[in-house]
């Protein structure tokens, strides 16, 4: 909106729950509309004689210090079981104050349940409207359905966006082992589309299970990614979760939905991954 931007994080990853090359990339192209500040933390705010704010942040080696008009401060979400008083009615919460609930999302209170962001387990609206359909079942159909998160996406509407579903690379290979993982790669200028949209850096990344070829994550940074990780949510929904439909599917071309294919044809070692990461100058950490 024509305002000079600056953003301070006292995380050394610019987008921690991300994966790094994807924090690298972002924070890269993020910089050119504004000034990103990482491992830092802001410990004073003054005012100055003209009635702006100072800004103090200190980081490791160094301290910073900037003027702004406004300051928004973005400290995450909690609950609001202080409105609520869900203790009036038996209903039991945790040590951070959500609502307890068990795998079919009744809470303690039996015939009372307690679904979106009231029980603090993924604060999403899609995931909230998952829930509804799962506590509809349960609480009016006298069903048992479980709730089931082993593949819960979200995206960040940012420029580039990013979405991403399940593992990281690093939990994946703690779990599987590196020799026991595959990543499926592949940059959207490489393919007709993207190569149109004139994309330069963006890409595809599944990490799968190398036996039985599980798909265990995806992460996806560029145009569309919010819609192009559909295509791997619905996979990891199936008995399977394995790749072969859309490998088999035929894709429209040329559409952006190809580049999610032919990450699926790119499975080699993490190594090779990474040293492609390093061509790439987004290589940061030693894989594994």
């Amino acid at each position: 909106m024509g305002s000079k931007v600056t953003i301070i994080g006292r995380n050394k990853q610019y987008i921690p729950e991300e994966e790094p090359e994807i924090s690298m990339l972002a924070k890269r192209d993020m910089s050119g509309f504004m000034d990103i500040i990482t491992g830092h933390e802001v410990e004073e705010v003054q005012t100055t004689a003209d009635g702006k704010k100072k800004v103090i942040a200190r980081g490791e080696a160094e301290k910073v210090e900037f003027i702004v008009d406004e300051i928004l401060v973005a400290s995450g979400r909690g609950p609001n079981h202080d409105i609520l008083h869900p203790e009036k009615g038996g209903i039991n919460t945790d040590a951070r104050g959500w609502i307890v609930v068990n795998e079919f999302l009744e809470t303690t209170r039996p015939g009372v349940w307690a679904f979106g962001d009231a029980n603090g387990k993924y604060l999403f609206k899609h995931v909230a409207n998952y829930e509804s359909r799962v506590v509809f079942y349960n609480a009016i159909m006298k069903q048992k359905i479980k709730i089931d998160y082993h593949a819960v996406p979200y995206a960040v509407f940012s420029y580039p966006e990013i979405a991403r579903v399940g593992m990281v690379e690093k939990e994946a290979i703690e779990k599987y082992g590196q020799a026991n993982t595959l990543i499926g790669f592949h940059k959207y200028e490489d393919t007709a589309k993207g190569n149109a949209m004139d994309v330069k850096d963006y890409f595809v990344k599944i990490i799968l299970e190398k036996n039985t070829k599980q798909i265990l994550g995806a992460h996806i940074i560029g145009p569309y990614a919010s819609i192009l990780i559909q295509e791997i949510v619905n996979l990891m929904y199936t008995n399977e979760e394995n790749p072969e439909p859309v490998i088999r599917g035929m894709h429209i071309h040329p559409a952006l939905s190809e580049v999610v294919q032919k990450a699926f044809y790119s499975l080699m070692p993490p190594e090779h991954y990474h040293h492609i990461l390093g061509h790439m100058g987004l290589e940061s950490i030693t894989p594994g």
